[in-house]
């Protein structure tokens, strides 16, 4: 089975570069991070992957910046864990799945560096409707894309992507950028979201035209803020490049990064 996954958060170790000049100072001061990347997916174990940022003119290495050795804990009001290390940066816990509604804390202790953050995991929202669209762009081909209404819930903000499932040929294929992200405010008089995703192959709609999907993301509205900050979905580009660009993290302390609830669901396009 092809299987593309969404990658919503792409948040890694920051390598910059810079040149030597004997006549210019540099004053761009330098403080390591942690950083932190986790989507808290309904339905799913909370896992977290750890990492710390590395020092401009230094050579990065992907191994040596993920971080193995912190006391990671995240809590709801009904249970706390303790996550496991599982290798490569990732943290995972053995006895939460996340689920819809539920508010999340995470508390992260690295040597002398703390880190805390919290979301909410939303609850899926209603689908009214879905259909595929054409337009016509200026050189004149024909674009395709899939746009649908939902019914917005307070505390969360919404996103569409397109999906093909195939059971004949065991093919799944899904877009991996959002198009847009809507906010319960964008919302119609009444009361209705339109969400759009982005355009389609041409040569999968008409191979695939029967097996064509819309998939809702709904994220916490913390999301909302990083997700218009970040550049053309490059979200480690100008955390320290002094850009004038200020990414809307939700973790605090001795971190950067994302803690944020998601949940989602598929619908079939007639």
């Amino acid at each position: 089975m092809q299987k593309k996954i969404l990658l919503l958060i792409v948040i890694t170790s920051v390598y910059l570069t810079s040149c030597d000049d004997l006549t210019v100072e540099n004053n761009l001061s330098y403080e390591e991070k942690m950083v932190v990347r986790s989507v808290v997916s309904a339905g799913k174990p909370i896992e977290l992957f750890l990492a710390r940022t590395t020092p401009p003119n230094s050579a990065y290495d992907t191994a040596s910046s993920y971080v193995y050795n912190a006391v990671v804990i995240v809590s709801s009001p009904t249970i706390s864990d303790t996550l496991k290390y599982q290798g490569a940066g990732k943290y995972v816990s053995s006895r939460m799945n996340a689920r819809n509604g539920e508010e999340y804390t995470m508390n992260i202790l690295s040597g002398e560096k703390r880190a805390v953050a919290e979301t909410q995991v939303p609850f899926t929202t209603t689908f009214q409707a879905g259909r595929l669209l054409t337009r016509i762009e200026a050189n004149g081909d024909t674009s395709y894309y899939i746009e649908g209404v939902l019914t917005p819930r307070p505390g969360a903000v919404y996103g569409v992507t397109w999906s093909i499932i195939d059971g004949l040929t065991s093919t799944v294929i899904e877009d991996t950028v959002l198009n847009q992200l809507n906010r319960e405010q964008d919302k119609t008089l009444l009361g209705h979201l339109v969400v759009r995703t982005r355009t389609l192959p041409p040569a999968l709609v008409k191979q695939y035209r029967n097996s064509l999907f819309i998939r809702v993301h709904a994220f916490d509205e913390k999301f909302y803020k990083f997700f218009i900050t970040q550049d053309a979905n490059n979200a480690s580009t100008n955390i320290f490049s002094q850009s004038g660009t200020a990414l809307r993290w939700n973790v605090s302390g001795d971190a950067i990064g994302m803690f944020v609830g998601k949940s989602d669901f598929t619908v079939r396009i007639p």
